[in-house]
């Protein structure tokens, strides 16, 4: 009768010691594998005996995937954006193997939290999605994109309350720089909303009373950096400078930072919120003291920034 020892050995292949070996040369060949006995030589004495193949061969599968990464989206790892680790155990003192999120989930999940904190209405992607590295810093705009950048890194939450007003000929890239501001804060955290005016005061006209409006205007009021794109484009009434526009203002100033575009200087925009379509000439004055009251809501809480250049959508 034959031992339980000796029925098992018929269960083994007869050529499984020399796979076994080659797979054992195949490892020891592997750049990972020489990597880990170079770097761990005190623990790594029973890397290639069998109690460690399964974790080696999913560290050197997951390692072998990432080296060939092809991106997020066709990630061939079991668990899509994670890489294999390898580290010493600080209670056993033995070699541990772990997943772990890899650089590309990490980009990918930090530019998601980027978009959640840059709200934007009516903005292209490609002023959103701009960042400093991406503007030519020319000198007719040197001086606005050095003082965009200075407002970055001195901003404080709850503490930084003047912001930026850039004018400038079409073209220049003044929405470009205020969406680079944007992307700049997200990174660090604050939340921005971007908002293209003339569009978002049409759709407030358009939309008056209705809730979905109202929580717009609360979220102009609240966010933490407000940009006003392109103002002074838009075709006014009194109720949207003085209900709209003027009540946004009013609950910003001295709190919270606002940052202006606009082909406007801050006289010509004066002008222009003194003519609003609904004007009459009879009440002219009335008129031009509601714009200063507008002007004296921008006016005191932003550096005025010229913005010069070619320009850049003829290119």
């Amino acid at each position: 009768m034959q031992t339980l020892g000796e029925e098992l050995k018929k269960l083994v292949p007869s050529n499984f010691a020399d796979r076994q070996a080659k797979i054992i040369k195949q490892m020891t060949n592997h750049d990972e594998v020489r990597r880990i006995l170079r770097d761990y030589p005190d623990q790594s004495n029973d890397l290639l005996k069998p109690i460690m193949y399964r974790d080696l061969s999913q560290h050197l599968t997951y390692f072998d995937h990432c080296k060939s990464c092809p991106g997020l989206s066709g990630c061939q790892n079991d668990q899509k954006g994670h890489m294999s680790v390898v580290d010493v155990d600080p209670d056993k003192s033995c070699l541990n193997f772990r997943l772990a999120k890899c650089p590309v989930l990490i980009g990918y999940e930090k530019q998601q939290k980027i978009e959640r904190l840059i709200k934007s209405h009516h903005i292209p992607k490609s002023i959103v999605n701009a960042t400093f590295e991406d503007i030519e810093p020319d000198p007719p705009r040197r001086a606005a994109i050095v003082e965009a950048m200075r407002f970055c890194a001195e901003f404080a939450p709850g503490e930084t309350v003047k912001g930026l007003y850039f004018y400038g000929n079409m073209g220049v890239g003044k929405s470009r720089v205020a969406g680079a501001i944007a992307q700049e804060l997200a990174k660090r955290g604050t939340d921005v909303l971007m908002v293209y005016v003339p569009d978002f005061l049409a759709e407030v006209k358009d939309s008056i009373g209705s809730n979905g409006v109202l929580s717009k205007l609360e979220a102009l009021k609240e966010a933490s950096v407000l940009i006003l794109d392109d103002i002074g484009a838009e075709p006014l009434t009194s109720w949207t400078r003085d209900e709209v526009l003027g009540a946004i203002l009013q609950r910003r100033m001295e709190e919270l930072p606002t940052i202006y575009t606009s082909n406007l200087t801050i006289n010509e925009l004066r002008y222009h919120l003194a003519n609003v379509k609904d004007a009459k000439d009879a009440d002219r004055k009335q008129h031009e003291k509601k714009a200063e009251r507008i002007i004296e809501r921008i006016e005191p809480f932003v550096k005025v920034l010229p913005v010069g250049g070619r320009n850049r959508r003829r290119d």
